[in-house]
């Protein structure tokens, strides 16, 4: 036998734990079924930014190095022609990649990049692979390329590091948030996207849906910027120096003929204003880019027409042009309406909305966060001065916490999310003080009762409107006002629009 009984435990469970999610619960708790009695029990429950921003939890330390340990002595056994099971020396294999990760990519934060560097941190890992892979005329069944897991474990760490240092907060929405993320690079079952899934995962359109100011776009990067790029061992280069493309584009800024235009390139002299060629966002993406609309929802009706053939069948053409041209990138949307309802209304097509839904994830507000950990608005507050003043952050916070502590804004809903506390903070920096805009709509509304100005329908969407910034949810707000769910959100999201 390979391993005995507690090895075969510990081995099993570090297999596990190399192919869990990250940012969930499950991963700590693996954590602490292999370290036993050695386990912090001061160990937060998931994976979440810091105030020290510690990467090298103790945990991690302890259980890398019994895993390097138990990897070692198993190595020692099948250089003694120890006999060993195919199963057996799958688990040695999932050892093994666990040790590579933390012997070569734990302590990295650059990105993929053509130099000097990238070629000595190959070489290293390719005498690693050889000492823990090439044991006389053992068959280590990892199935996979030297190029391919160095390629792989890589992607590993640019993901972690996109999530955790972009997606802030400790409470329970936004941990499923990160995890969710992770997901979507990787699906739920990392072992499988590792083996088959990884050079199509670019294929899957992206839906990011919430309300304004709670993170769209940066969840987009996110999962954008961390997709599979292959590894050239001939040249010993990433296959795409340049391969942190990320195409950003907000569809309310632009007419229906700049999108086009913008997206998919157009000819000279196609149309007044085309003095030369442009090649679109679709065309420059290349394989491992990622093209981004935000308010998707805006979209015009014949561009969503033309997006459809791009997520169906991956051609487009310019604009101007009859060739064909192939989109081999990453699409993702993002919008704060309810598609569900512009498909009722016929602003948005049914069956492009059904090329967008494969993978959605949504963001969290606020005030759900809020609800979950009170305590996250102290936290949040404390981050957004560290950026502000990184320098000078303490006394800053301590002064913006204290001009809240004696304002009226203890039970505020926060409408405008994360985006709206930032400048909140920035306001009483500034001028130490500030007022929501919802205290101006509240005298207006106030106001039109008084004067009796408002239609039965205007009066019931801005009552509706107002209870669903006041409890954080459409159910509650429906329970508290005697309506159906489905009318509250009706009435309070065409008060949103108007």
């Amino acid at each position: 036998m390979l391993f005995t009984d507690h090895e075969r435990t510990l081995a099993e469970t570090i297999a596990e734990l190399s192919f869990a999610n990250p940012f969930l619960p499950n991963r700590v708790e693996l954590e602490k079924l292999a370290l036993g009695n050695q386990f912090d029990p001061n160990t937060r429950p998931f994976w979440s930014w810091s105030l020290n921003d510690e990467l090298d939890r103790p945990n991690v330390v302890k259980l890398t190095q019994q895993v390097l340990s138990l990897t070692e002595s198993t190595r020692t056994k099948l250089l003694t022609s120890t006999q060993a099971t195919d199963d057996e020396l799958l688990l040695y294999s999932d050892l093994v990649w666990y040790v590579l990760y933390y012997e070569h990519f734990a302590k990295r934060v650059n990105q993929p990049a053509n130099t000097k560097a990238e070629t000595s941190a190959w070489e290293r890992f390719l005498e690693s692979v050889d000492y823990w892979m090439k044991i006389s005329d053992r068959n280590i069944p990892t199935h996979d390329q030297p190029e391919h897991i160095y390629a792989c474990l890589y992607q590993v760490k640019r993901a972690f590091l996109n999530i955790f240092h972009c997606v802030i907060g400790r409470s329970w929405p936004i941990c499923k948030l990160r995890a969710n993320i992770w997901e979507s690079i990787f699906t739920h079952n990392m072992r499988r996207s590792r083996q088959t899934l990884y050079s199509s995962m670019n294929e899957v359109t992206t839906l990011v849906v919430g309300n304004t100011g709670t993170g769209k776009e940066l969840v987009a990067r996110a999962v954008g910027l961390s997709q599979y790029v292959p590894f050239n061992k001939n040249n010993r280069q990433f296959t795409d120096a340049d391969s942190e493309r990320f195409f950003p584009l907000n569809l309310s800024a632009f007419s229906p003929t700049l999108i086009e235009s913008e997206l998919f390139g157009h000819e000279k002299g196609s149309f007044t204003g085309a003095i030369a060629k442009r090649v679109g966002w679709l065309e420059s993406a290349g394989r491992y880019g990622t093209v981004f609309l935000d308010e998707i929802g805006e979209l015009d009706e014949s561009i969503q027409v033309k997006l459809l053939r791009v997520l169906q069948q991956r051609q487009f053409q310019r604009i101007g042009d009859s060739k064909t041209l192939e989109f081999k990138g990453k699409f993702i949307g993002a919008t704060n309406r309810n598609l569900a309802q512009e498909i009722n209304k016929g602003t948005f097509r049914e069956d492009f909305y059904y090329r967008l839904c494969s993978d959605i994830i949504s963001t969290p507000t606020l005030i759900e966060q809020l609800v979950d950990r009170p305590s996250e608005f102290g936290f949040l507050v404390d981050f957004i001065c560290r950026r502000i003043a990184p320098g000078d952050h303490e006394e800053i916070r301590d002064s913006v916490i204290k001009w809240f502590e004696s304002s009226d804004l203890e039970n505020y809903q926060w409408p405008g999310n994360m985006r709206e506390l930032e400048q909140c903070v920035r306001n009483i920096i500034i001028h130490n003080q500030y007022t929501p805009p919802s205290k101006t709509t509240q005298s207006n509304f106030s106001r039109a009762i008084d004067e009796v100005t408002m239609t039965s329908d205007e009066l019931l969407s801005e009552y509706c409107a107002k209870a669903y910034r006041k409890y954080g949810s459409y159910e509650k707000a429906a329970e508290v006002l005697g309506l159906d769910r489905r009318t509250v959100r009706a009435k309070a999201s065409k008060k949103k629009e108007t």
